[in-house]
């Protein structure tokens, strides 16, 4: 089967060539200084995400505000379909809510992109992030904010140790599998649409066979298996070792037949009400501060110049990421084959 590594090995390279420290931490760019005192006029910015769990976005939040005091963080953490829907309604209404949109579905953004809806910003500090994550949009009107994988995971008191995403369709793990619904997670549709590409429809209607449980967030499936209500699925990495380091009997495994890699972006609104304060959070997360959130929360950081935890290196991981094109056609295809497939 051919594989095919969309930015995959040039995004592994850069992550190797950042590895080693950048030395002491630069002054702060003047023009962040200058986006900061404007900031604290506007006094607050509103954020949508559906990057990490609550309690990550929480610990972003509070890291923000010791950087930079006077500014309060507003925030609405769901699912990227969700918090996508919610947006669209307010844009065909006139409501101008919301500053800074973080969801999980890169296609969302080259659609907000074509209908004028984000505002074009080049970060002041973009260029301390590894060349390869520099640019996903050639009109600059969103940017890498966090890098999540849809892995196999387990509960070894219960599971072998998968090796293979064909180790899902075992018999033996009929009503003990978990997964998420790409109808409403970002990442799970992506994951969706990878397997349905790389292995065809089919490799679903054998995983429906075993009776999966699915719930709407990538992240029920960690809970599933912590809980002891399910022993294997398809889930997050950075959530399973989170509740792993808490003591849960949870593990996780990247295939050999490659990890799903998903990027996560960022974008401030055109119509941004705060659009000082809004730039100033999206340039926030290329401070080491922003990536050692994304450690403590088990997710990889953005900096290169800040260690992984577990000690895992990106460049040693085998990974298999669609195409933003793909995405957007993809997802609403695959979307309705798993309605009709798992009826829900």
């Amino acid at each position: 089967m051919k594989r095919t590594q969309f930015v995959g090995s040039s995004l592994a390279a850069g992550f190797a060539a950042a590895a080693s420290p950048l030395g002491a931490a630069p002054r702060e760019n003047p023009e962040v200084q200058r986006l900061y005192a404007e900031a604290k006029r506007e006094g607050s910015v509103t954020w949508w995400t559906a990057h990490y769990t609550e309690d990550a976005a929480e610990k972003v939040r509070a890291a923000f505000k010791l950087k930079y005091p006077g500014i309060e963080v507003q925030f609405i953490r769901q699912t990227a379909q969700v918090i996508y829907q919610r947006l669209s309604q307010n844009l065909k209404s006139g409501v101008r809510e919301l500053d800074v949109f973080a969801s999980t579905d890169e296609a969302h953004y080259a659609t907000l992109t074509k209908a004028g809806a984000l505002a074009s910003f080049i970060p002041p500090d973009i260029g301390l992030l590894p060349p390869s994550l520099r640019s996903l949009s050639d009109e600059a009107t969103y940017h890498t904010a966090a890098l999540r994988f849809v892995t196999l995971i387990f509960d070894p008191k219960k599971a072998s140790r998968p090796r293979r995403w064909s180790d899902l369709l075992d018999p033996r793990y009929k009503n003990q599998l978990t997964t998420g619904h790409p109808g409403f997670s970002g990442v799970v549709g992506a994951w969706v649409v990878a397997m349905n590409d790389r292995f065809g429809w089919s490799y679903f209607e054998k995983f429906a066979k075993n009776q999966p449980k699915i719930g709407r967030s990538v992240n029920d499936t960690v809970s599933d298996i912590v809980s002891g209500e399910r022993a294997i699925g398809s889930g997050p990495d950075a959530y399973a070792y989170e509740r792993k380091a808490a003591g849960s009997s949870i593990d996780v495994a990247f295939p050999d037949d490659d990890a799903i890699l998903v990027v996560n972006p960022i974008g401030v609104l055109k119509d941004a009400p705060h659009p000082n304060a809004a730039r100033l959070f999206l340039n926030f997360f290329y401070s080491r501060e922003y990536s050692q959130v994304l450690v403590d929360s088990f997710n990889f950081p953005l900096r290169g110049d800040v260690r992984a935890a577990n000690g895992m290196r990106f460049d040693r991981i085998k990974f298999y990421r669609n195409k933003i094109d793909r995405l957007a056609n993809g997802i609403p295809e695959v979307v309705a084959k798993w309605r009709e497939t798992f009826g829900v």
